[in-house]
């Protein structure tokens, strides 16, 4: 699977203090990569409970909560396939709970 971020996400990242991408970057290695490797994606077994993914209403867009406390740690995130074929994942958005107003 190959993996990109689209200029929103890049933005969002610039404004998140540090040490909110690091607790970003923990999850997604720790629980959300290892999930995509038993293709929680595909349905083939269910995501990890503590990253609370959904998909949200209308939309092919889908949320992981990286925090649930301060501070309040939201990615949306969503699936595509890339130029030449091969699945991509989309990250689109990072922040709090308001990466929901425009995901």
């Amino acid at each position: 699977m190959r993996f990109e971020r689209t200029a929103a996400f890049l933005r969002d990242v610039a404004r998140l203090p540090p040490e909110h991408y690091v607790m970003f970057r923990e999850a997604v290695y720790k629980h959300f990569l290892p999930a995509i490797e038993q293709e929680a994606h595909t349905g083939r077994v269910p995501w990890p409970p503590r990253l609370r993914i959904h998909k949200l209403t209308d939309t092919n867009v889908y949320s992981l909560t990286w925090n649930f406390a301060s501070p309040d740690g939201r990615a949306t995130f969503e699936f595509d396939i890339s130029e030449d074929g091969e699945p991509l994942l989309r990250w689109r958005r990072i922040g709090d709970h308001s990466v929901y107003d425009r995901p």
